[in-house]
């Protein structure tokens, strides 16, 4: 791989691990957005509790949250492309974030391969079928009070999210460990549907 390329993506993985966070409150903003297709509000719901719920603790979180980083700015390429009418304004509302989104996604395509990326977007259905709280995921979307309750975690999980800049420092140096972290989780997944 590229020397240059490999930097970049390093570079671009730790900011965006680091801006966690802060990029899910625009899939939240999604989900409340009612000039949206109901189906990318719920794909945006779905991303949110797959992003706050806690997984492989025993994993390093910069390789843990990896994951999210992508899976993330995935959503939110779908949420532009099929969001409808109300998409253009929605893109246009965080046009600053979707310049970065499509830049870092491009990157993440070219480092991490097709395979791994095709892996990510394949997975929605079952992301959609998940329940957190008690609450499935049509809940957030038709009911004003469960989205505001989803909103409240997304800000909690800001607060306990274990990744700072500080924490961060020097610990981003390789490319294959994200790489081979995500590659296992594909083949986990692939297990988990022929069994």
């Amino acid at each position: 791989m590229d020397k240059d390329i490999e930097r970049a993506f390093l570079d671009t993985i730790a900011k965006a691990l680091v801006s966690l966070p802060f990029d899910l409150k625009v899939l939240l903003e999604a989900v409340a957005d009612s000039d949206l297709e109901r189906e990318v509000r719920e794909l945006a719901a779905a991303t949110v509790v797959h992003v706050i719920t806690p997984k492989d603790g025993n994993v390093d979180a910069p390789l843990r949250f990896s994951e999210d980083v992508v899976q993330l700015r995935l959503a939110l390429a779908k949420i532009a492309a099929n969001g409808g009418e109300g998409a253009p304004a929605f893109r246009e509302r965080f046009a600053e974030d979707y310049t970065r989104f499509d830049e870092e996604l491009n990157l993440f395509k070219q480092v991490l391969g097709d395979e791994i990326i095709e892996w990510l977007d394949s997975r929605w259905s079952s992301l959609l079928k998940a329940v957190y709280s008690k609450k499935k995921i049509p809940m957030f979307v038709d009911d004003e009070e469960v989205g505001t309750f989803l909103y409240d975690e997304g800000l909690r999980f800001g607060t306990l999210y274990p990744i700072t800049e500080k924490s961060l420092a020097g610990r981003v140096k390789q490319v294959q460990p994200f790489i081979d972290h995500l590659a296992r989780k594909r083949d986990q997944d692939k297990r988990k549907i022929t069994s």
